[in-house]
């Protein structure tokens, strides 16, 4: 490969492996003496558990023992963590959070609760067994609207939460949003609903959990986010036990986007393994998946926005309403309270108000899910400018063009108190819009209706806060034959993690990147990491990769200077070599790495040629775009096509083309199908799931889609060393409005508004025949 650029495409240095079928995965993972765990599963959303029978399960061929909820209470299992994260305005501890166990004791709260967990000799045995188990459920009744359990006389879920409110947050200045309004001309006003979905990662949630009696550690194969805060948490919250009694590994992770997270089965399945004395492998199968996963989205919000009489926004106002599920969910900050600040989009906008009210139902917990909150807030106010240009009958591109923040005014500081750095906004804009050929676009919906399809044209800007605060930690060695290992604590999902690292690393250090190896996911490692999330790793673990390039120079310069018998203030490096300033006396990294291992060496030398990097974000980030697309609607049948996407995106210093390119295709192709098909729905009454096979919830395939023209308008942050912003998420948060608002634009002529997603083939033809007739 040689000595690569940031900046420069280089094909992912992990693919070969993976399409070769040799990837390592939790479910590739088979140890001695293998016993498995399966999941006996609620039936019902809301009951009383009466009592529970195992003994037959017990007494069943294979089965090594059974555990219930009493189990677990008497062992004194600790609860699942929800993480303390700081929101704006927000009393982490002003509200009572469910305690949630492994397993049920008393009641269950949603179909698919965790009740037992049988371990036997093979996973048929397991599942065999648990059919005879014999659960007495007093059924209750359940709610699953998270607005229909607002009201009154709705089942109660908790005691402690009246209403079924979790908590209620306000961000903004009240006052002074009300004033805006009383002052506009116009106030446009749209209730909106961002649908749940399910994250449905090509590889299933599994644990396999290794315990060692004689040390009193346990080794855990699970596929996470983060491997630190697994074992810290396992360690301090759930087992009161030494953090190094417990080493966390992923192996290669089949896609996360959030769900990958803290879960009752990883719990169950490590103490099985402590009580047993032996491994234990539990694995979801794709309905158990649809039920127990954490899933995303699902909010009703009831906005407003408020202009005067030329278009200009004056404030916005959002009544949000937040479906929590049965119990909180590890992330549910994230979820709910932070990014609420990018409800301005781009635009200037002076003042905002929200209200965000989280509500328990009995439902699967909802989660930061690719995005998390930013793809809802993008979709708030793109949609919005959208009926309002039609209501007040403004150009939907020219209301946008009066309100865009313009490239002077950076950094620009919000009313929700964000402050976007940099950015381009308007030329963004502009770019998408001419390379759709938008004047072009009247003639081309012509040619669509004679061939019985309507046509539409959507836009959508977008600007989303990634996680460029926090810390994070890369460690370098270099050995004596020149190969380097680097060690990151991030978690790589699936983005590509490996090649960024080591295109970095070989950028910094003019070392073949053929020579370079990365480690992650393996707590052993590495003394901390923080993991995967917000889209932080090319922006934050890229930085600490910079950050520990630098100090292993440094330390080389030191080392070539007493091997060369010099001031290493009088080394220079350039092209992977150490040199004497003005003289010809050099050493190349092998020999610098020899020499670091001789004898004789200053103390703060010895021990090699390795550091240990790191890098302390102070703020985030904001990557942005615009994203255009064109449709066409069946007439007969309602179903909607993509024929033509285009997306121009600020990702700061691209640090590989082909690896961004990748992240906002996922991105897209996850966020329209939101918006076109995917969707968990739920009985009304009863709580079962409709959508509990990939019979019933649709997942979109590379068939579903055009071809994606992707443009890079970078802007470069000061907020790290690289210029890099987070482009993980920055595709899904543009496609949900820019599909939507490309939909309800080819069915304008029909008098249609507004149609929530999923905007499925028989919900569009069902608005058609409803305005039709």
């Amino acid at each position: 490969m040689g000595i690569v650029a940031i900046g420069q495409a280089v094909p992912r240095h992990e693919d070969p492996t993976l399409l070769r079928g040799e990837g390592s995965y939790t479910g590739d993972v088979s140890l001695p003496n293998q016993a498995y765990g399966y999941v006996l599963r609620s039936p019902h959303a809301h009951a009383t558990l009466v009592s529970i029978e195992t003994k037959a399960a017990k007494a069943a061929a294979g089965v090594i023992d059974v555990f219930t909820g009493a189990d677990c209470k008497a062992d004194g299992i600790g609860k699942l963590p929800t993480v303390q994260m700081p929101a704006p305005n927000f009393d982490f501890d002003s509200h009572v959070r469910p305690d949630r166990y492994a397993l049920a004791t008393d009641k269950v709260h949603f179909v698919g609760e965790e009740v037992a967990f049988v371990v036997a000799e093979t996973l048929a045995q397991a599942r065999d067994a648990a059919e005879l188990i014999e659960v007495n459920y007093e059924p209750l009744p359940a709610v699953t609207n998270a607005t229909e359990a607002m009201r009154d006389g709705a089942p109660q879920i908790w005691p402690d939460n009246p209403g079924n409110v979790c908590f209620e947050s306000e961000l903004g200045d009240k006052a002074a949003t009300d004033v805006a309004f009383e002052k506009a001309k116009h106030i446009i006003k749209q209730r909106m609903v961002v649908n749940r979905s399910s994250a449905n990662s090509m590889e299933t949630r599994g644990t396999n959990a290794d315990f060692d009696p004689v040390s009193g550690r346990c080794t855990v194969y699970v596929g996470v986010q983060g491997v630190f805060g697994m074992r810290n948490t396992l360690a301090n919250a759930i087992f009161d036990d030494e953090i190094e009694n417990f080493r966390v590994v992923t192996g290669h992770i089949g896609g996360s986007f959030g769900m990958k997270n803290f879960y009752a089965e990883t719990i169950m399945t490590i103490w099985a393994s402590r009580k047993l004395k032996r491994p234990v492998k539990w694995e979801n199968d794709r309905e158990e998946s649809l039920l127990s996963d954490y899933h995303g989205r699902d909010k009703v919000a009831d906005l407003e926005l408020a202009l005067d009489a030329d278009g200009t926004f004056l404030g916005i106002r959002a009544n949000i309403i937040a479906n929590m599920g049965a119990y909180l969910s590890p992330l549910f900050v994230a979820h709910t309270l932070l990014s609420n600040g990018g409800i301005i989009g781009v635009y200037k906008t002076p003042t905002a108000y929200l209200k965000i009210s989280a509500i328990h139902t009995n439902t699967g917990s909802t989660n930061p899910y690719r995005g998390s909150n930013r793809p809802d807030v993008a979709y708030y106010i793109e949609r919005l400018i959208d009926v309002a240009a039609a209501e007040i009958n403004i150009d939907r591109m020219e209301l946008r063009r009066r309100n865009i923040i313009p490239d002077d005014a950076f950094p620009y500081k919000g009313p929700l108190g964000i402050n976007y750095d940099c950015g381009n906004f308007a030329l963004d804009f502009e770019e998408a819009l001419r390379l759709i050929d938008a004047e072009g676009f009247d003639a081309r919906r012509a040619r669509s209706e004679k061939n019985g399809k309507y046509r539409g044209l959507g836009l959508a800007n977008n600007v989303e806060g990634a996680a460029g605060g926090g810390q994070e930690f890369v460690d370098i060695a270099l050995d004596t034959d020149g190969k380097v290992d680097v060690f990151a604590g991030t978690t790589e999902n699936g983005q590509g993690h490996p090649t960024m690292y080591r295109q970095v690393v070989s950028d910094k250090l003019a070392i073949d990147m053929d020579q370079i190896a990365v480690y992650e996911g393996d707590s052993d490692l590495m003394a901390q990491g923080n993991g995967t999330g917000g889209s932080r790793v090319s922006s934050v673990g890229a930085s600490a990769a910079h950050a520990a390039s630098e100090k292993i120079i440094e330390k080389a310069k030191a080392v070539a200077g007493h091997e060369l018998e010099a001031a290493a203030a009088d080394i220079e490096f350039a092209d992977g070599r150490f040199q004497i300033a003005g003289t010809d006396r050099r050493l190349s990294w092998r020999e610098v790495a020899a020499a670091a291992r001789k004898e004789g060496l200053p103390e703060k030398l010895q021990g090699g040629l390795s550091v240990n990097g790191d890098f302390q974000g102070t703020a985030n980030n904001f990557p942005s775009g615009t994203h255009v697309c064109e449709v066409e609607v069946d007439k007969e049948t309602g179903r909607v096509a993509i024929v033509r996407y285009v997306a121009v995106t600020d990702a700061g210093q691209v640090i590989n083309p082909l690896l961004l390119e990748g992240q906002i295709h996922g991105g897209i192709g996850q966020g329209a199908g939101q918006v076109l098909m995917e969707g968990i729905q739920y009985d009304a009454k009863s709580g079962q799931m409709l959508t509990g096979s990939f019979l019933d919830y649709a997942m979109p395939r590379a068939s579903d889609f055009c071809s994606f023209e992707l443009i890079d308008h970078p802007t470069l942050t000061d907020t790290n060393p690289i210029g890099s912003k987070g482009a993980g998420e920055v595709g899904a948060a543009c496609a949900m409005p820019v599909v939507v608002n490309a939909v309800v634009n080819a069915l304008a002529g029909l008098g249609i508004k507004h149609i929530d997603m999923p905007m499925t083939g028989e919900t569009v033809w069902t608005a058609m025949g409803g305005v039709q007739n």
